[in-house]
């Protein structure tokens, strides 16, 4: 009976461990139903959220800028500019892919654009220029020139089929035709102003209307073209047509290296050599007149690339791409600094 009693007592004790195991149990289901989920060592939180970009701008374009401020702010890493009839410097915000408006002296109008491939959104834009109410711009990594007014209205781009592989350079000739370098495939493109009939001239190589990585293009009041052969380090000069005229050597251009040209009223040129962070006057058949490396001010140089030239007053703006600043000097009163 002893035995009986005492299997009797170690089976009620465990009923009771198990009925306490099981309350125990059910409380801790209840009282995690009330916790909110939260991410435990090993196991994801789920997936970040996918970053957005920002919004692109659309056109903003006031009369007159505001009083203070420094002039040309705002900018990132900027490549080039362009000068309209009126004055107003119009710069390439590479950083930011857009277009910016200032007045003469650095003071903000406006502008438009972001990253994007719609029509007012660019993707690393290099060359601007503008011809009348004009305005041209080479959407680089868009593969792509677009053309828009100066109050910003889309006018058109060039179509996919012109194949074009990262174009840095744009330019306008006399009698509004349109000039593009396009870097990747190693030539140069000639169209109408509406960005139709398009014909290519040249390909990869060290020869006669052959390139290699050619960056700035710019058109002289003759209608020559002066393309930045960047990597084959020289200019080469075709004529309206796109027929070889000439080339001279610029041994401060190479790889990696994005210079820009810009052509004075007496077909004189500008070119910039980033490495060397300056600013060469040359003849239009080569020879070196006047050097910069630091602008009206005294300010230094700091990597300039692209250039534009309001050709009434005799002023050459100058982009400084590792400044994000861009510098003015006076044609007329400089003697150029070494």
């Amino acid at each position: 009976m002893e035995n009986d009693r005492g299997r009797e007592g170690i089976h009620a004790h465990r009923v009771a461990a198990l009925a306490l195991a099981l309350a125990l149990t059910a409380c801790g289901l209840a009282c995690r139903k009330t916790e909110k989920p939260s991410a435990t060592a090993g196991q994801p939180a789920g997936p970040p959220p996918t970053p957005t970009a920002p919004p692109v701008q659309m056109p903003s374009i006031r009369e007159t800028a505001e009083r203070g401020g420094k002039p040309f702010s705002g900018l990132l890493s900027p490549r080039d500019a362009a000068v309209d009839r009126n004055g107003r410097v119009w710069v390439l915000d590479f950083g930011h892919a857009a277009v910016r408006l200032f007045d003469g002296k650095g003071g903000w109008l406006g502008g438009w654009g972001g990253k994007g491939n719609i029509d007012h959104a660019l993707n690393d834009p290099c060359g601007i220029a503008i011809h009348g109410d004009d305005l041209y711009v080479a959407d680089t990594w868009n593969g792509r020139v677009v053309r828009l007014d100066l109050n910003g209205n889309f006018k058109g781009k060039t179509p996919p089929n012109y194949l074009f592989y990262s174009p840095r350079g744009v330019a306008v000739a006399p009698d509004g035709r349109v000039w593009i370098a396009d870097s990747g495939n190693n030539r140069v493109l000639l169209c109408e102003a509406d960005l139709s009939n398009p014909r290519s001239f040249g390909q990869k190589g060290p020869g006669p209307e052959e390139f290699s990585n050619q960056v700035g293009i710019a058109v002289g009041p003759s209608g020559r073209v002066y393309v930045a052969d960047s990597n084959n380090k020289r200019v080469q000069v075709l004529d309206a047509n796109g027929r070889f005229v000439r080339r001279f050597a610029f041994n401060g251009w190479g790889p990696s290296v994005e210079p820009y040209i810009e052509v004075g009223a007496d077909e004189t040129l500008y070119l910039t050599s980033p490495e060397v962070d300056a600013v060469v006057e040359m003849s239009r058949d080569g020879r070196e007149k006047r050097r910069w490396t630091t602008d009206g001010d005294g300010k230094k140089l700091e990597r300039p690339t692209g250039l534009a030239i309001n050709r009434a007053t005799r002023t050459l703006y100058i982009v400084n791409t590792d400044t994000s600043s861009v510098s003015r000097l006076d044609l007329s009163a400089s003697a150029g600094s070494r």
